[in-house]
């Protein structure tokens, strides 16, 4: 079971993809890996997870990241369930 903390960190970095980046993403960059630093609203993309997430401790060092796969409900699956 998610901690408090991160339960808003995922609720707060979906909100951002539904909203901002969702339509726009799924357009320019199927596939693609996305990283989202809920405070600042920045996101980062990568080809990986690794890379869109080490471009947002990059950028935002002190700060966790929501991160989900462009056209998928989560960033990663294992055995059909979604995690």
């Amino acid at each position: 079971m998610p901690t408090t903390e991160l339960q808003r960190l995922a609720d707060a970095g979906q909100r951002i993809y539904e909203a901002r980046l969702r339509a726009q993403l799924e357009q320019t960059h199927p596939q693609a890996f996305v990283a989202i630093e809920p405070e600042s609203g920045d996101y980062f993309l990568g080809k990986t997870l690794t890379d869109a997430m080490s471009a947002a401790r990059k950028a935002h060092p002190q700060h966790k990241a929501y991160a989900v796969r462009v056209g998928h409900q989560c960033a990663i699956e294992i055995g059909g369930l979604s995690r």
